[in-house]
């Protein structure tokens, strides 16, 4: 169902948003036009990839159900959304700044939760890549299905075959600060300035750093969201199952575990640990759900 933001009937006129702060969004038309709207916050913020209408006074009407929400924890373990309605989730590492261990089990298990296909690409790759994690688990994710892209635009522009994976999606971008996200985006989009300007013009704002999600046109269609780039990400209080979704190379074997709600740790009969003794699960996805479980466990202290 929609959620109704306005007693005023609606114009039919469907936009999809593009920015979204704290009381006002901007929208695309069809056409390509910006439209700034104004909405009531109680009545469910609007996300950039939402598909919404407009009231006859240029409010925020409805919003139309979603498919998916991407987003992170904040502090307090509660779910921030980011976009929504997303093809993809692209996770973008590299040797400068390296990721912590688990920053790209944290972003894999948000996009599996929420069904949402994840693509890794590995930046800066004009620079040797550190014998650590999560570089020397990459062989191990494309085993286990995940894709992984090699870029690089420091010397020149090699981005694999990033534009053809992007190219009449809807993707999210993600990664630290200083992974080279904006060198990314003005390869993929061309007039990324151009954009950048018009939305600046609607809003009324500075085309500084991005500090909010935007989300961007493609030229040869799609859309690509950018997100502020951050230090670490990390996710959200949730029950045990949800977590597990977000290790689907677990679920087969989850299925013959002798008990039912197995955390995997050290349960008998627990068919993820067997499975990851023989090495038909890598031990490194084993150990990195024992560190998120942990950390779950400190999100809500006296349950198991």
């Amino acid at each position: 169902m929609t959620i109704p933001a306005s007693n005023t009937e609606s114009t039919g006129k469907h936009l999809l948003v593009v920015q979204a702060s704290s009381n006002r969004g901007v929208a695309a038309d069809s056409d390509g036009s910006l439209i700034e709207f104004p909405f009531r916050r109680r009545s469910g913020r609007p996300l950039p990839g939402d598909r919404i209408a407009l009231d006859s006074a240029g409010a925020l009407h409805a919003i139309a159900p979603r498919t998916n929400v991407f987003g992170r924890g904040d502090p307090r373990g509660r779910l921030k959304p980011i976009a929504a309605n997303l093809d993809q989730v692209i996770i973008v590492i590299a040797p400068e700044p390296a990721p912590s261990r688990d920053l790209l089990h944290r972003y894999l298990a948000a996009a599996a939760i929420q069904g949402i296909q994840p693509l890794i690409v590995v930046n800066k790759t004009d620079l040797a890549l550190p014998d650590t994690a999560p570089f020397d688990e990459l062989e191990g994710f494309q085993e286990l299905g995940y894709e992984v892209i090699r870029t690089c635009c420091t010397h020149g522009t090699a981005l694999d075959c990033l534009p053809g994976r992007v190219a009449g999606k809807t993707s999210l971008m993600a990664g630290q600060s200083g992974v080279g996200k904006s060198s990314l985006l003005n390869a993929l989009i061309p007039d990324l300035d151009l954009q950048t300007g018009a939305l600046s013009r609607v809003t009324g704002k500075g085309t500084h750093t991005t500090t909010t999600a935007i989300l961007h046109r493609l030229l040869d269609g799609g859309w690509l969201v950018d997100t502020p780039g951050v230090w670490e990400y990390g996710l959200w209080a949730m029950a045990f199952e949800t977590l597990q979704q977000g290790f689907p190379e677990f679920a087969e074997y989850a299925r013959r575990c002798r008990f039912r709600n197995c955390r995997h740790q050290d349960e008998p009969g627990c068919a993820v640990q067997a499975a990851t003794e023989s090495g038909d699960l890598p031990a490194f996805r084993h150990q990195a759900w024992l560190r998120l479980l942990a950390e779950q466990q400190r999100y809500r202290p006296g349950k198991r």
